[in-house]
Parts: structure tokens; C-alpha cells; sequence
């Protein structure tokens, strides 16, 4: 989008809009255009300007120097005049007080250019005379406090997953964690909405997957556990940045705010935080400078760049932008550790790791946690508590004594087992959290105690029979039937992957066997309803990959026309 220069515009004005001008800059006609062109007028003008008006034009700027005209006159306005006029800022000097885009509009600070429905720009000739912006926040005066009581977010973090492994955290049926794993917490402090948030992103991110009506820990929360505390918590960020719920969806019912919560999230972490203090600042006062310097900060631009107007915004601000910007730093950012609160909720700053998030600080100092120690009698001495991952595997394979010391049992051993982990899984752990290799007379001893331990497994297959031992030598070794792996079970069985089902039955078929595939079929649907559907499907006006996929599985499990052996 092409700019016009200084010297452009001005020539463009018309007689009354050029005296209009004039008169801003106490100046004449004639000698507009040198005035103009000269840094001390406009530093001049911007320190004259009201605060309103100064923080619209630091906006502006911010913005890369232009700005939807609808956000410039909600935030800025109204304009009491026809840009399509020949002298627009003539007819603003009939009032006598401006709003601060009339302000800018008659000083030359702004100009319209017609592009997606109009922007206030400033002109690149002006740009370069002006002084740098003020910054988004100030702080007018250091507060010595201290902080607020902060949460222990890795322990919270460990007693959770430990939790979880025991099946102890129950999930209610609107996918929210019941109110019983909030007593089950030890810690204090802990709020049944940090707990909702922590499941939930921990959910998105992986480290966490619903199995039935219960929370379980899946491998990366075990990985998760591993890092520092610094890399542990900026892959909660981000698991937090990708999750497809809102934060209105795990509090009480309520009618939420008409703003893209997901898309704010980024702008907190990636806009905001940078010009958060670093030194103790009312929470209030902040968000009243935002809202004055940032009044669209929550409303990012839409992807087709064309800004809209809510109705009513921003004489709304406080119920809306003012409450979700609240609550984000009150909520997630500090629960990340990035913010943190103090006088009980009224001054806030950002943290270290908060200014490395932002890329402002180097990497916070990282102190690797102590391994753990294997005593002669089979107890392990945890004598760091910071070393999370290596308390949750001893949850996992070893009974806690007190706070520092578990004991490795039989029982214990043989319970490990049981739950799937095999003996190779269980020294290896061992050898993860000392470590150093585990001594061969403790791992006789483990082998001893495991050996007593017969593990059952249970798969699906499917079982091809016949009541004659030749035909299932032949489907063995007739090349068109093109067998994959398979189990035999005796002369007259032998067991396929359901998975490979469906292909074998096909080409047995197309060899010429008869097929009795009645057991084999789903019990769900009966082939009269399967055509059914597939009619259905068939109409449906979509484009879905999903659609042709259910299709392409209806039409393998159906019967084949003619086909009285199933």
C-alpha cells in the first residue's frame, strides 16, 4: 500500500484546510511547508498533545504507522467531520474542544488512506522527525513488598500425576475434574480453578490422556518431569496455547465475554508480557494504561485483516477486555510463574522466568537435582526434594516410608509387575534415578522377588478354522491369498490381526473359497442397515475425508452381492 510523502499531502490540501493547519502550528501559509519539515515542530506538538490523544498517535505507530479508521474512532473519537469535503479540518475549527482524532486529524499528525475500508496513517516523512514512542507501561515509582504466598507448581505438578497413575483423579461428565482430587491435594492453597486449568492443559498437551472416566499419565509427562523447571513450564505454556477449550468453559456457567479467548492467549505471552514491569506496579493501574495506550490489545486483528467494530466497544471495556485481561494475569500467568501478586491480589510484576519467556532475560540458573541414593537393605534416600521425577517413579515401584525414604519390597515388586512393567522396565528405572548401574546381587534379588509374577495378556483376533487340516496348509502356502503374520494355533486354526481381517477374507474370496464371515461381521449392524447408512453417506452434500473413509469401511463389511456364505 503506497504512502504519500509530506510534501505531497500538503500540496493537496485545499486553501482553508492549509490556513486551518497553519494556525495549529502558529505558522503561516507560506511558510507551512518549511515549518513542517523540521523535527522540533512535531517533538514540540507531541509533547503539547493531551494524553489521550498522545496515546492514540503512540498506537498509530505502534501499529507499523497506520490503523483500521473504525478502531482509531471508537478508541479516539468521534470525527465531526466529511473526509469526502474539500476542507474536512476546516469545518472541525468550528468546536471548540476536540476529540483526540479530530486533534491529530487538524495537526497533520495522521492522514486517511483509502485501503480495506480506510486507515489513519502516519506519514513516513513524519515518522521519521518524531521522537520514539512512550513506552505501553510505565511505572511512576518502585513499591518494596512482598510477594504473595506462591504455589509450589511442581509439587502440585507431582502429586497430580501421581494421582492419576493411582486412578484417582475422575473425570465428571462434562469432561471437568471432580471436586474429590481437589481434597485429595495435600498442598494449600491449591483453588479448584488452577486445578481445572492444570488437568485440562495438561489434557491438551499430551502429558495427561482420558481413559474411560479417569485421567492417566501417557509417557511425555514423564519426559515433562525430567526437564528443568524453566523448560517444564514453557511446555505447559504451550500446551496451553494449543488447547481448543476456552477458560470460560472450566469455570461456572456463565455467558462469556464476545472475544476469541485462544487468540488472546498468545497475545498475553507475546504482546504483553515484554511490557509488563519487572518491579512491583497496581494491577489496576496497568490495566488502565493498556487500556488507555492498548485499547484493542484483546481484540487482535482478524486474519483477513479487516478490523470490525463490536457493538457498544469500548464503552464496555472494563465488563469485557478489562475482566478477560484480569483474569489472564491473575489466572494463567501467574499460575505459569510468570507474573507473580502481592498485597494480597493488588500489585503485580513480572518474574524472571517471565522475562525469559518473553525473551528479555538470559536462561534462569538451573541446579540438576541430586540422584537419588540405593541403600544395601533396598531403601532409596531421596535427598533432594526438587527431584520430582525421580519421587514419582519410586511412587510408581517402591512404597514411601516418610518424606524422603522408600522401601523396595516383594510385594512391591511383584505389584509393579502386575501393572505392566516388566523386570528390564523396573531395573532400569532404578538405574534412571541413582544413577549409576544398579549392583548384580540386588538385581538376583529383583529377579528373584519378580519371578513368582505370571503375567496375563489379553489381545483381539481373529481366528480363521476349517474342518479340514488341508485347506489351512493350503491358504498357508497359496500365494494369492498372500497370508500375513499369523499365529497357528493346531492343524485347523490359526489367528490374523483384526486388522488384516477384512483383507484376508477378501482375497480368500476372490481365490474361491466359501467364507463364513457371520461372526466375523460387526454385531452393531446387520448388512439391510449398513445399506442404510451408506445411502445416507452417499447423499450426504460434503467433502469430508471421514465420510469416503466410513464409506470405503461399510463397503468391506458388507455382504457381497450374491454371496449366500456370509
Amino acid at each position: 500500500m503506497h504512502i504519500a510523502s509530506l510534501s505531497y499531502a500538503l500540496e493537496s490540501l485545499s486553501l482553508s484546510d492549509r490556513a486551518t493547519m497553519a494556525a495549529v502550528h502558529g505558522c503561516g501559509e507560506l511558510q507551512l511547508m518549511a515549518v513542517l519539515h523540521k523535527p522540533a515542530t512535531w517533538q514540540q506538538l507531541c509533547l503539547r498533545l493531551a494524553p489521550a490523544a498522545r496515546a492514540l498517535l503512540d498506537r498509530i505507530r505502534r501499529a507499523g504507522g497506520q490503523l483500521p479508521m473504525l478502531l482509531c474512532e471508537a478508541v479516539g473519537g468521534p470525527l465531526r467531520t466529511n473526509l469526502t469535503t474539500l476542507s474536512p479540518r476546516t469545518l472541525l475549527a468550528i468546536y471548540p474542544h476536540h476529540s483526540p482524532l479530530e486533534t491529530l486529524v487538524m495537526a497533520g499528525l495522521v492522514w486517511p488512506v483509502a485501503h480495506d475500508g480506510g486507515y489513519w496513517a502516519v506519514l513516513p516523512d513524519i515518522e521519521a522527525l518524531l521522537v520514539p514512542p512512550l513506552p505501553v507501561l510505565t511505572v511512576p515509582e518502585s513499591v518494596a513488598l512482598d510477594g504473595d504466598a506462591i504455589l509450589p507448581r511442581d509439587e502440585i505438578l507431582l502429586q497430580l500425576a501421581c494421582l492419576a497413575f493411582d486412578g484417582r483423579v475422575p473425570l465428571q461428565h462434562h469432561g471437568k475434574v471432580s471436586q474429590v482430587v481437589l481434597n485429595r491435594i495435600s498442598t494449600d492453597g491449591v483453588t479448584a480453578p488452577y486445578l481445572q486449568w492444570l488437568v485440562a492443559t495438561l489434557l491438551a498437551g499430551g502429558a495427561l490422556k482420558a481413559q474411560s472416566n479417569l485421567v492417566v499419565p501417557t509417557q511425555l509427562l514423564l519426559e515433562w518431569l525430567q526437564h528443568p523447571p524453566h523448560i517444564r513450564q514453557q511446555e505447559l505454556a504451550r500446551a496451553w496455547l494449543q488447547a481448543a477449550w476456552s477458560e470460560w468453559e472450566l469455570g461456572p456457567k456463565r455467558r462469556p465475554p464476545p472475544l476469541d479467548v485462544r487468540l488472546v492467549r498468545r497475545t498475553m505471552l507475546q504482546a504483553v508480557l515484554p511490557h509488563l514491569p519487572d518491579t512491583w506496579c497496581a494491577g489496576d493501574d496497568i490495566i488502565a494504561q493498556l487500556r488507555m495506550s492498548w485499547p484493542d490489545v484483546m481484540r487482535p486483528m482478524p486474519a483477513d485483516g479487516r478490523w470490525k467494530l463490536p457493538a457498544g466497544w469500548p464503552a464496555h471495556w472494563d465488563d469485557e477486555d478489562g475482566q478477560l485481561m484480569r483474569y489472564m494475569l491473575m489466572g494463567p500467568l501467574a499460575w505459569l510463574g510468570l507474573v507473580e501478586w502481592a498485597g494480597n491480589g493488588l500489585y503485580v510484576r513480572r518474574t524472571q522466568l517471565g522475562a525469559w519467556h518473553a525473551g528479555l532475560a538470559v536462561v534462569p540458573p538451573v541446579v540438576a537435582p541430586s540422584a537419588v541414593v540405593l541403600e544395601p537393605d533396598m531403601c532409596v534416600v531421596v535427598p533432594d526434594a526438587t527431584n520430582i521425577y525421580a519421587r514419582f517413579q519410586l511412587h510408581r515401584i517402591a512404597d514411601w516410608q516418610d518424606a524422603i525414604t522408600a522401601q523396595i519390597s516383594p510385594a512391591r515388586v511383584k505389584r509393579a509387575l502386575a501393572q505392566g512393567m516388566t523386570l528390564a522396565e523396573y531395573i532400569d528405572v532404578l538405574a534412571t534415578i541413582t544413577a549409576q548401574p544398579i549392583p548384580a546381587e540386588m538385581q538376583a534379588m529383583l529377579r528373584l522377588w519378580g519371578a513368582e509374577v505370571a503375567q496375563i495378556s489379553v489381545s483381539n483376533v481373529v481366528m480363521l478354522s476349517s474342518s479340514d487340516a488341508a485347506v489351512i496348509h493350503d491358504i498357508q502356502h497359496d500365494r494369492r491369498i498372500h497370508l500375513p503374520a499369523h499365529e497357528v494355533l493346531d492343524a485347523t486354526r490359526i489367528v490374523v490381526a483384526p486388522s488384516d481381517a477384512i483383507g484376508v477374507v477378501r482375497r480368500l474370496r476372490h481365490a474361491g473359497y466359501l467364507i463364513d464371515t457371520q461372526q466375523l461381521r460387526p454385531s452393531q449392524f446387520d448388512d439391510a442397515e449398513l445399506a442404510i447408512i451408506d445411502a445416507a453417506l452417499q447423499h450426504l452434500a460434503t467433502q469430508n475425508d471421514a465420510v469416503r473413509s466410513i464409506r470405503r469401511r461399510i463397503a468391506q463389511m458388507r455382504t457381497p452381492p450374491g454371496d449366500t456364505h456370509g
